[in-house]
Protein backbone atom coordinates (compact mmCIF):
# COMPACT_ATOMS: atom_id res chain seq x y z
CA UNK A 1 0.00 0.00 0.00
CA UNK A 2 2.69 2.36 -0.75
CA UNK A 3 0.12 4.56 -2.89
CA UNK A 4 -1.89 7.38 -0.77
CA UNK A 5 -4.91 7.71 -2.81
CA UNK A 6 -6.16 4.47 -4.71
CA UNK A 7 -8.68 4.99 -7.42
CA UNK A 8 -12.84 4.02 -6.60
CA UNK A 9 -12.54 0.96 -8.94
CA UNK A 10 -9.46 0.10 -6.65
CA UNK A 11 -10.84 0.45 -3.63
CA UNK A 12 -14.08 -1.65 -4.57
CA UNK A 13 -12.32 -4.53 -6.16
CA UNK A 14 -9.70 -4.86 -3.41
CA UNK A 15 -11.24 -7.76 -0.83
CA UNK A 16 -11.78 -6.79 2.40
CA UNK A 17 -8.80 -9.63 3.92
CA UNK A 18 -6.38 -7.49 1.94
CA UNK A 19 -7.72 -4.43 3.86
CA UNK A 20 -7.73 -6.49 7.15
CA UNK A 21 -3.91 -8.16 6.68
CA UNK A 22 -3.09 -4.25 6.18
CA UNK A 23 -4.40 -3.47 9.14
CA UNK A 24 -2.86 -5.94 11.36
CA UNK A 25 0.16 -6.00 9.91
CA UNK A 26 0.84 -2.30 11.28
CA UNK A 27 -0.91 -2.98 14.33
CA UNK A 28 1.90 -5.57 14.48
CA UNK A 29 4.59 -3.01 13.61
CA UNK A 30 3.21 -0.93 16.06
CA UNK A 31 3.29 -2.91 18.99
CA UNK A 32 6.16 -4.57 18.50
CA UNK A 33 7.86 -1.13 18.47
CA UNK A 34 6.17 0.13 21.40
CA UNK A 35 6.29 -3.41 23.77
CA UNK A 36 9.85 -3.87 23.62
CA UNK A 37 9.86 -4.33 27.20
CA UNK A 38 7.11 -6.71 27.67
CA UNK A 39 8.00 -10.31 25.18
CA UNK A 40 4.54 -11.19 24.24
CA UNK A 41 3.96 -12.29 20.24
CA UNK A 42 0.68 -11.87 18.30
CA UNK A 43 -0.73 -14.85 18.72
CA UNK A 44 -0.05 -14.59 22.82
CA UNK A 45 -1.89 -11.64 22.75
CA UNK A 46 -4.93 -12.79 20.73
CA UNK A 47 -5.02 -15.71 23.80
CA UNK A 48 -4.34 -12.87 26.17
CA UNK A 49 -7.88 -10.68 24.77
CA UNK A 50 -9.64 -14.24 24.83
CA UNK A 51 -9.19 -15.32 28.26
CA UNK A 52 -9.65 -11.47 29.09
CA UNK A 53 -12.67 -11.21 27.43
CA UNK A 54 -14.25 -14.71 28.33
CA UNK A 55 -13.70 -14.86 31.92
CA UNK A 56 -13.76 -18.54 33.23
CA UNK A 57 -13.11 -19.74 29.94
CA UNK A 58 -11.97 -23.91 28.85
CA UNK A 59 -9.15 -24.45 27.08
CA UNK A 60 -11.90 -26.09 24.60
CA UNK A 61 -14.30 -23.44 24.02
CA UNK A 62 -11.19 -21.13 23.63
CA UNK A 63 -10.17 -23.54 20.62
CA UNK A 64 -13.58 -23.58 19.44
CA UNK A 65 -13.26 -19.29 19.68
CA UNK A 66 -10.51 -18.90 17.97
CA UNK A 67 -10.80 -22.11 15.17
CA UNK A 68 -7.70 -23.40 16.45
CA UNK A 69 -6.65 -27.36 17.68
CA UNK A 70 -6.94 -27.90 21.24
CA UNK A 71 -3.38 -29.03 21.34
CA UNK A 72 -2.10 -25.49 19.99
CA UNK A 73 -4.74 -24.01 22.83
CA UNK A 74 -2.57 -26.53 25.00
CA UNK A 75 0.95 -25.34 23.51
CA UNK A 76 -0.36 -21.56 23.44
CA UNK A 77 -1.09 -21.67 27.27
CA UNK A 78 1.81 -23.52 28.59
CA UNK A 79 3.70 -20.43 27.22
CA UNK A 80 1.51 -17.94 29.12
CA UNK A 81 1.52 -20.18 31.96
CA UNK A 82 5.76 -20.08 32.28
CA UNK A 83 5.85 -16.18 31.60
CA UNK A 84 3.49 -15.84 34.33
CA UNK A 85 0.39 -13.87 32.64
CA UNK A 86 -2.14 -17.06 32.84
CA UNK A 87 -3.52 -19.26 35.04
CA UNK A 88 -4.66 -22.68 34.56
CA UNK A 89 -7.37 -24.09 37.53
CA UNK A 90 -9.25 -27.55 37.10
CA UNK A 91 -12.80 -26.71 37.09
CA UNK A 92 -14.17 -27.36 40.76
CA UNK A 93 -17.67 -29.23 38.68
CA UNK A 94 -15.71 -30.06 36.00
CA UNK A 95 -12.29 -32.27 36.72
CA UNK A 96 -11.29 -32.50 32.93
CA UNK A 97 -12.12 -28.95 31.82
CA UNK A 98 -9.26 -26.46 32.41
CA UNK A 99 -10.26 -22.58 33.32
CA UNK A 100 -7.71 -19.73 32.18
CA UNK A 101 -7.92 -16.91 34.04
CA UNK A 102 -5.35 -13.63 33.79
CA UNK A 103 -2.78 -13.59 36.28
CA UNK A 104 -1.94 -9.84 38.42
CA UNK A 105 0.95 -9.64 35.49
CA UNK A 106 -1.32 -10.86 32.57
CA UNK A 107 -4.33 -8.12 33.68
CA UNK A 108 -1.05 -5.82 34.01
CA UNK A 109 0.04 -6.45 30.24
CA UNK A 110 -3.40 -6.70 29.16
CA UNK A 111 -3.83 -2.88 30.38
CA UNK A 112 -0.65 -1.85 28.77
CA UNK A 113 -1.34 -3.51 25.23
CA UNK A 114 -5.06 -2.11 25.78
CA UNK A 115 -3.72 1.76 26.31
CA UNK A 116 -1.17 1.32 22.98
CA UNK A 117 -4.26 -0.02 21.13
CA UNK A 118 -6.37 2.83 21.83
CA UNK A 119 -3.88 5.44 20.80
CA UNK A 120 -2.99 3.53 17.74
CA UNK A 121 -7.06 3.82 16.89
CA UNK A 122 -7.03 7.30 17.82
CA UNK A 123 -4.29 7.72 15.60
CA UNK A 124 -5.45 5.56 12.46
CA UNK A 125 -8.83 6.58 12.69
CA UNK A 126 -8.36 10.60 12.52
CA UNK A 127 -10.74 10.98 10.04
CA UNK A 128 -13.59 9.84 11.86
CA UNK A 129 -15.72 10.94 14.95
CA UNK A 130 -16.96 9.25 17.25
CA UNK A 131 -20.30 8.43 16.12
CA UNK A 132 -18.54 7.04 13.03
CA UNK A 133 -15.90 4.73 14.70
CA UNK A 134 -19.04 3.43 16.41
CA UNK A 135 -20.91 2.54 13.57
CA UNK A 136 -17.04 1.30 11.67
CA UNK A 137 -16.57 -0.91 14.78
CA UNK A 138 -20.47 -2.26 14.54
CA UNK A 139 -19.93 -2.93 10.75
CA UNK A 140 -17.07 -5.03 12.05
CA UNK A 141 -18.68 -6.46 14.99
CA UNK A 142 -21.77 -7.88 12.54
CA UNK A 143 -18.81 -9.03 9.75
CA UNK A 144 -17.06 -11.24 12.45
CA UNK A 145 -20.07 -12.79 13.65
CA UNK A 146 -21.22 -13.49 10.38
CA UNK A 147 -17.72 -15.12 9.34
CA UNK A 148 -18.08 -17.27 12.73
CA UNK A 149 -21.64 -18.49 11.20
CA UNK A 150 -20.67 -19.72 8.16
CA UNK A 151 -20.51 -23.46 7.27
CA UNK A 152 -17.06 -24.78 7.83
Amino acid sequence: MVENEWKDDRIVLTPINLYMEYILLSYNSYLKENLKDVSITHGELTYIYNIKYFPSISQRELAETLFVSEANVAKMVKKLVTKGIVEKKKDENNKSRNILTLTEKGEEIFVKINILTCGWERDICKKFNNEELFEFKEKLYHITKQTTQLEK
